[in-house]
């Protein structure tokens, strides 16, 4: 009986207790403040072709063009909260020849909305010779990526050295995209 009455007396203050805690008010109305900053990279193009690429029947072929359809964004997702995206690229060349790459942003009507071009220097001695190269695309720039529905790629041999079958040398290309996106109110 003594036990039960302790008993009983205990539940009685633990709920009072419970009744009149401090708690504090739980605010929901932060959740329409929440937002979350990813940074997403992306491989673009890699490209690695000995000297000896750029002949054809002999011939130093000028210019090599190559395209690849860009599908992020068709979506709404990606073109409402994308801020900024960079474009990395790095050069390697270790051939006695210049070079240069030109990328075009095209839509969906076959317009160029953006380009850019990165140079690569001639190696007078064989050894790689690095040429980086980062396109920032905020603001307008960012609106014309945001309209971009294919790159086309141009690799262009720069007068200088000739290039025959022995030449030695390679060149490399690799390219990465960096995107920022901003995830708030959307979600």
């Amino acid at each position: 009986m003594q036990k039960r009455k302790i008993m009983h007396s205990f539940l009685v203050i633990a709920l009072f207790l419970s009744l009149f805690s401090c708690t504090k008010e739980i605010d929901f109305e932060q959740a329409d403040d929440f937002e979350i900053s990813p940074v997403i990279e992306s491989s673009l193009v890699f490209f690695d072709e000995s000297a000896s690429s750029f002949l054809a029947n002999g011939t130093e072929i000028i210019s090599i063009k190559d395209s690849i359809g860009i599908e992020v964004f068709n979506n709404d997702f990606v073109i409402d909260n994308l801020i900024k995206a960079d474009f990395v690229f790095e050069a390697t060349n270790s051939i006695n020849k210049a070079f240069q790459i030109q990328v075009d942003f095209i839509n969906d009507v076959d317009q160029q909305v953006h380009s850019f071009t990165l140079q690569a220097l001639a190696s007078t001695n064989g050894s790689d010779l690095l040429s980086n190269h980062v396109e920032v695309f905020e603001g307008d720039e960012l609106e014309a990526l945001k309209n971009t529905s294919k790159l086309i790629f141009t690799l262009s041999l720069l007068p200088g050295g000739t290039i025959n079958p022995t030449t030695p040398g390679r060149i490399k290309l690799k390219s990465k995209a960096i995107f920022y996106l901003n995830i708030g109110d959307s979600i």
